[in-house]
């Protein structure tokens, strides 16, 4: 299992649906009212650095309270977040995450992901490589979640 995000030299990159650079788009391919839209280099970097491993995808969803254990996988995760809120994290690192938001996790970084405490959430997942790795009898859920078990 890879260590720290230093170790694995990227760390998890967050997009907020609400915030992202979006500008006009003037493609003709558009009509019937304003369209944004603007790149997002990290995903376009990740599919194209796997285009020659598996890839696997999933709708996942968490009740409240459920999440996973730490893990790590072989290639980049991409998560996209279709309803509820939650947490995607990194020892270290919370990110709550809410519709709309996308988190891109680089091979071999440990993380988490699941549903917020009271709430329910439900993610597209796209990974690419064939392996994950879960950290042996670790438990542990965000201290913000106030769950140390």
């Amino acid at each position: 299992m890879a260590g720290s995000a230093a170790d694995v030299g990227r760390d998890m990159v967050v997009f907020r649906h609400d915030t992202a650079d979006l500008r006009p788009s003037d493609s003709d391919i558009f009509e019937g009212g304003r369209v944004r839209s603007g790149p997002v280099a990290e995903i376009a970097a990740s599919i194209t650095a796997m285009r020659e491993s598996q890839v696997r995808s999933a709708l996942v969803r968490f009740d409240a309270g459920a999440r996973t254990r730490l893990h790590t996988h072989e290639g980049d995760q991409i998560l996209i977040v279709t309803e509820g809120s939650g947490h995607i994290g990194r020892p270290g690192r919370d990110v709550v995450v809410g519709p709309g938001d996308v988190v891109v996790v680089p091979a071999g970084l440990p993380h988490y992901h699941g549903a917020g405490r009271d709430t329910p959430m439900a993610h597209l997942t796209v990974l690419f490589g064939a392996g994950t790795d879960v950290a042996d009898g670790h438990r542990h859920w965000p201290p913000a979640e106030g769950d140390d078990s």
